[in-house]
């Protein structure tokens, strides 16, 4: 589990474009990555 102040971990996921979206995007700015691996599913 990451903790307040700690770096972002390394990942690369596809946008809702299909566009390659990696961690270099976020570089330097402050950011929030949620994630809701149910979200859209029939699970």
């Amino acid at each position: 589990m990451l903790q307040p102040g700690d770096s972002m971990p390394e990942f690369s996921l596809r946008d809702p474009e299909r566009e390659k979206f990696t961690d270099e995007r976020l570089r330097g700015a402050i950011a929030v990555i949620a994630f809701y691996p149910m979200s859209f599913t029939g699970g």
